[in-house]
């Protein structure tokens, strides 16, 4: 022990007597060596050694705190001594307080260096370590407490001293005398930082620092670690403080942060306030630290006048918070946005009750200040609108066009919340400003003196201030009847709606934004229905007067429109979506018109007036408004948006597209050469036209679908997705299923087809359509998602102007559209209605148009099939059609996703060992294969959830139906009883994704493998396979770090409990781990068997199974483990059979999938 004294001590002396320049590394590396040495081998010094310890550390500190050593030794000599003084105790910190403090008044170094160590002690004490046992880190904070009267009065001297004898030296030209002098101020801040955070506030506010921060503030080289203390107190609360001492404290930091803001909001020092001012950082600090005081301590303000003063402009006083909140660098404006919301904002139970109208009086905001604040965020909200589509045109405080537009929405959507809760709580006034700004804007846009961007920008704002204004006004105080004046802020509601719908535009981009206000007034609905048909007849006058190419009857999109003809449509789109909006909030107030809706709908349409998309839209509208309906009105109007589509599925033309892939393939996209000789993609209108009729079917279900809610109250801590509504024997669907379904399966297996590659093969002129696009594969590689001209820049491919268009991109974005609508169509049907199950014509279609070609399925579309269509179906397949209609189905898929995922994993863990990283964390690389591989990891780890969430599904038990029939049997147990080997490789999946890294996927295969514990007594095979491999795999997912320890154990604990004392195969798991005896073994079962504790339990079986620690317990998994997929799967086959898409599987990383299913 006396050795390592011996060895420290060489140390210290190499460190103190190293002069020369040279030598700096060795004392820096040296230092390192003997606080490391300090820390982590305290213990092993007797109590001499810590004496001798404590005296060598202050003396090295006197020693190189006094010399021109470098800051590195000097901090190091630091960190030592508050290492020694933390393990010795609170005794040694107020012995050493009076020398160090004695220490300082040895010149400017030294008192840097005094400064480093209280830091230094405090931080050792206050912050967080596990190094100390709770006693001494009591005794330890009690003394460093005791320190505090006599530490921030010497803090505060000398900030105040050291910063004359800078000023006087630097006056006399001696620079670097007065660099060390002001060097001793910064420390002192820093140190007063550390102690702001939690030292008692009396002691605080006595010691000066407060009023020294205050002046600093108004210096250059020091305001900005004197503002960092001050907004470090505004995070104090008061605790023990008393009231008077707390509120005493905070006034006096609210009064420094106002004078601050005086001296820096000057006409003429606003300027150094902008981007590379002067001020430019402090500026946006000292409004952050300002904001976050005035949200929780403007009560602290002695006065209603300080109060003000601190908002805004008082008897010619300079406006404060105000004036930050309208200064035009955006940045520092941002930076006082939250005060408002937090001053608006509900402070009681009271005011934050659902059904409780707002009240002035819930706010601290003083009513002097509302009118000032709606007209300044009206007039803030022009700089978050506009923003250019030219991705070089942002502010050069921006790192780039997205960061400036991501910003701007953020901006706006905070101004857009602080007018909504003012006019929550002042609607009259609200109302008014309301009605001014869109006057103002309605008469800036009507005249030509006025440029188109500026019109769009006041139109845009006025627009986001009205719906503000409106959707508060209308919940708070129409709907709940919380105004006191209801008629009269009705009436003015109802005057801002006349004054929208009596405006005209022919400006597209007007008219967009003339759209987007209607929606504001789906609520205003509710109070006044009858205002429904004035808005109604509003968007078909919008739609006849602003006539768009190709609406001619069943007309198309053209291929390649013109950017005039876009901005147009996107308009025309807004409109339909205005009514959607209105007929999903207010379905009652549309009920009596929806006849009338759909007439004029089909009249439009004939007339030309409103294109295909347009006319689905309004289908939408009509759908939308019946969904609260009756069934028999909701039958009715599935009958006018479906009747269209019936009588054209039943025609010669289209059954002969769906007679086979080829028929399919030439009539929705033929190909054939363009002028310049390079394919076109033919079948415009099909396409067109299949699209729409996919779209109404799609929405007929949804929207006549009762809506799920999510986790029950009984069990409101459930993370699964909630079961499907039971099946409806008089859903609106059910007089259709017998012309839809077929037609749909005819047009899936059709589909899936195409991915074989014999039919790619013929494809070979849009082979990118097939493949995925760049936008999506940007997603994937986390990249930025190239946009416009990037698409062609990145891709070499044009971008789909419409689904109807005539290149790869628009045949990629159809085949998309389709496949999604048709999967979620098949999932609500097979979900909710009834007679989807007695169609006998779709019976034999169902297996294979979903799974005949399932191995040909790109990951993301099988995902997509999982997602939509199988997750619900398998929940909700009654009992009775299990074998005719579920068993088909899982009769290919569970043996193909194991073959599958089991293959990708292998080949993964392969590449990058067992520590594969989760949720697919890799870096991309440069180059197309590695980003390939990246690409295909991360479909692999979803696609491996999804199957995972549809294994959980399977052990999940169908609620009984009303009349108390059914089975009760989960998906898995009847697949026990009907199908032995597809229960086992649902299993074998389960089991075999404990051992892929992968925390979310590993999540669910526990909870997975657990359900299977409980009804493995039911199958031998099975009994046998969870004693065997699923123990295994539980060891494994304990072992790696990301998976989550408790459920795993309780997983081990399940099987053991079950099978330990009856079967084989547990002990001898246990006993092939490393450092594992059988007495230990037969030890373990005593202890086991002595509790009945769970949790008990689960400790014991951790502390048997980390007994060798984790490395090795993984070292001996990964030998020990034999693959377990032989006798189901072939991994190496899957690989060749697809046509060698991906990397071979190597040979040497072993299978991470099930083996030995069948042994």
């Amino acid at each position: 022990m006396q050795a390592t004294a011996e060895v420290i001590d060489r140390v210290i002396h190499i460190v103190v007597t190293a002069q020369q320049p040279a030598a700096t590394q060795i004392q820096r590396r040296q230092a390192v060596e003997l606080s490391d040495q300090v820390g982590a081998r305290w213990e092993e010094f007797t109590a001499e050694e810590h004496t001798q310890l404590a005296s060598t550390s202050f003396g090295l500190l006197t020693q190189v705190g006094g010399t021109a050593s470098s800051y590195a030794i000097r901090s190091k000599a630091a960190v030592v001594l508050a290492l020694v003084t933390k393990r010795q105790g609170g005794q040694l910190l107020q012995a050493l307080l009076p020398e160090l403090i004695r220490l300082a008044s040895g010149g400017a170094t030294q008192a840097e260096t005094v400064c480093i160590v209280l830091r230094m002690m405090a931080e050792e004490v206050t912050q967080y370590r596990d190094d100390l046992e709770a006693d001494n880190k009591r005794q330890l904070l009690s003394a460093l407490t005791a320190c505090v009267p006599q530490v921030l009065p010497f803090l505060e001297q000398s900030m105040e001293g050291h910063f004359g004898q800078a000023l006087a030296a630097a006056q006399q030209g001696q620079h670097q005398v007065s660099q060390l002098h002001a060097a001793v101020v910064t420390a002192a801040l820093g140190t007063s930082l550390t102690y702001a955070e939690w030292a008692p506030l009396a002691p605080l506010t006595d010691s000066g620092l407060i009023r020294a921060c205050a002046y600093f503030l108004t210096t250059q080289d020091f305001r900005l670690p004197a503002c960092d203390i001050l907004k470090q107190l505004t995070h104090r609360r008061q605790d023990k403080e008393t009231s008077e001492t707390y509120n005493s404290a905070m006034a006096a930091t609210g009064e420094a942060l106002v004078q601050a803001a005086s001296a820096v909001l000057t006409q003429q020092a606003q300027e150094q306030l902008s981007f590379e001012g002067d001020s430019d950082e402090f500026g946006q600090r000292l409004c952050e630290t300002m904001a976050e005081f005035g949200a929780t301590h403007l009560h602290c303000l002695p006065t209603h006048d300080s109060k003000i003063l601190f908002l805004q402009q008082a008897r010619g006083t300079l406006v404060d918070m105000m004036t930050f909140t309208q200064h035009p660098y955006m940045l520092l404006s941002s930076k006082a946005l939250p005060l408002w919301l937090a001053l608006l904002s509900p402070r009681d139970a009271i005011a934050k009750q659902e059904g409780h109208a707002p009240n002035p009086s819930h706010t601290l905001l003083p009513l002097e200040c509302v009118s000032a604040l709606l007209d300044l965020a009206g007039e803030q909200l022009r700089k978050g609108v506009g923003v250019s589509q030219d991705t070089s045109d942002y502010p050069a405080y921006y790192e780039d066009h997205q960061d400036y537009k991501d910003f701007c929405i953020s901006y706006r959507g905070d101004l857009a919340r602080i007018v909504k809760l003012t006019a929550g709580l002042w609607p009259d006034q609200a109302l008014a400003a309301a009605s001014r700004r869109l006057q103002h804007a309605l008469q800036q846009c009507s005249s030509s003196a006025v440029p188109p961007p500026e019109q769009h920008s006041l139109l845009e704002a006025a627009v986001l201030f009205t719906d503000s204004v409106v959707s508060a006004v209308c919940s708070a105080h129409l709907i709940k009847g919380g105004s006191l004046n209801q008629t009269a802020t009705l009436s003015s509601t109802e005057a801002l709606l006349q004054l929208l719908l009596g405006a005209r535009f022919a400006d597209p981009v007007l008219l967009n934004w003339h759209a987007r206000s209607l929606e504001s007034f789906s609520k205003l609905l509710a109070v006044n229905p009858e205002l429904v048909q004035a808005v109604m007849q509003k968007a078909f006058n919008m739609y006849a007067t602003n006539p768009l190419e190709g609406n001619a009857y069943g007309g198309i999109p053209p291929a390649k429109p013109t950017p005039q003809w876009k901005e147009l449509q996107t308009a025309r789109q807004r409109i339909g979506l205005m009514l959607v909006a209105h007929a999903k909030a207010q379905p009652q107030a549309l009920l009596p018109h929806l006849a009338a809706l759909a007439n004029k709908t089909q009249e439009l349409w004939a007339a030309g007036v409103i294109g295909t998309n347009e006319q689905s839209t309004l289908f939408d509208v009509v759908l939308a408004a019946a969904s609260g309906a009756d069934l028999q009105l909701q039958k009715q109007v599935v009958e006018w948006v479906l009747a269209g589509v019936r009588t054209e599925w039943q025609s010669s033309a289209f059954q002969a597209a769906l007679d086979s892939p080829a028929a399919f393939i030439s009539h929705y996209f033929d190909l054939h050469a363009d002028a310049a000789g390079h394919a076109e993609v033919g079948g415009q209108q099909p396409r067109w036209q299949l699209y729409h009729h996919l779209y109404l079917i799609e929405h007929s279900g949804k929207r006549t679908t009762p809506l799920v809610k999510g986790p029950t109250a009984a069990n409101p801590q459930d993370k699964r997705p909630p079961s499907p509504p039971p099946l409806r024997h008089d859903h609106p669907l059910t007089e259709h299923v017998d012309w839809m379904l077929p037609n749909l399966l005819r047009v899936c297996t059709c589909l899936h087809a195409v991915w074989t590659p014999q039919t790619l093969a013929s494809l070979q002129g849009v082979r990118s359509a097939f493949l995925m696009g760049p936008k999506e594969r940007a997603v994937y590689l986390r990249r930025p998602v190239p946009r416009g001209r990037q698409v062609v820049e990145q891709s070499g491919e044009e971008e789909a102007a419409t689904v109807a268009g005539t290149n790869a991109a628009a045949l990629r974005a159809w085949l998309r559209q389709v496949r999604e609508s048709m999967y979620q169509s098949l999932g609500l049907m097979c979900t909710n209605v009834s007679a989807f199950y007695a169609c006998g014509p779709a019976q034999g279609l169902w297996g294979p148009a979903l799974m005949q070609h399932v191995e040909c399925m790109d990951h993301q579309h099988l995902r997509m099939l999982l997602r939509h269509l199988m997750l619900s179906f398998t929940k909700s397949c009654p009992a009775q059609h299990r074998n005719s209609w579920l068993l088909p189905v899982l009769g290919a898929l569970l043996p193909h996703m194991l073959e599958r995922i089991s293959a990708k994993w292998s080949r993964i863990v392969s590449q990058s060992g067992s520590s594969a990283p989760d949720a697919g964390a890799r870096h991309s690389e440069d180059g197309a294969a590695a980003n390939d591989e990246v690409v295909e990891e991360r479909l692999i780890r979803e696609l491996t959830r999804e199957h995972l969430q549809l294994l959980l599904n399977m052990v999940d038990k169908p609620a009984p139906s009303p009349g108390g029939a059914g089975t009760g049997q989960s998906v898995l147990e009847w697949l026990l009883a009907e199908a032995p080997d597809l229960a086992l490789a649902a299993v074998g999946t389960g089991v075999a994704a404990l051992w892929w890294p992968d925390s979310d996927s590993g999540a669910k295969a526990t909870a997975f493998c657990r359900a299977v514990v409980g009804v493995a007594t039911t199958n031998e095979r099975v009994y046998n396979f969870v004693g065997r491999e699923m123990l295994q795999g539980g060891i494994a997912a304990l072992a790696h770090p990301i998976f989550t320890t408790a459920e795993t154990l309780q997983l081990i604990r399940d099987i053991l409990a079950q099978q330990l004392a009856t079967s084989p195969g547990p002990r001898q798991a246990l006993l092939a781990l490393p450092a594992i005896t059988p007495p230990m073994l037969t030890q373990f079962e005593a202890d086991v068997a002595a509790t009945g504790s769970e949790k008990e339990q689960r400790f014991i079986i951790r502390k048997l199974l980390m007994q060798s620690g984790v490395g090795e317990l993984q070292a001996a998994l990964q030998l020990n483990f034999k693959p377990i997929v032989a006798a189901v799967v072939n991994v190496n086959e899957y690989e060749q059979r697809t046509g060698g898409k991906q990397l071979p599987v190597d040979q040497q990383g072993g299978d991470m999938g099930l083996g030995i299913l069948t042994q």
